[in-house]
């Protein structure tokens, strides 16, 4: 889902978009999510798991995700 709003991040100074994407060991790309640079990286983080656990028994064997310092929290976690 490609979202039109631009937005600004103001922690990291740029304005645009974000794209959240989820590889596999080879590199190989999973899902992607594209979010306005407002979203924050936890937020884009869920909607690209989220997008990813739509896809059902094709990724059920996902058993360890590896993220960015901009993804961690508690609420991410859960």
């Amino acid at each position: 889902m490609v979202h039109r709003a631009v937005g600004v991040d103001a922690a990291k100074k740029m304005k645009g978009r974000k794209h959240h994407g989820v590889v596999d060991t080879l590199g190989l790309m999973m899902a992607v999510v594209i979010t306005a640079a407002s979203v924050t990286e936890r937020e884009g983080g869920k909607q690209v798991l989220q997008k990813l656990h739509q896809m059902g028994a094709a990724m059920a064997r996902i058993d360890l995700v590896w993220v960015d310092g901009g993804y961690s929290g508690f609420k991410f976690i859960q």
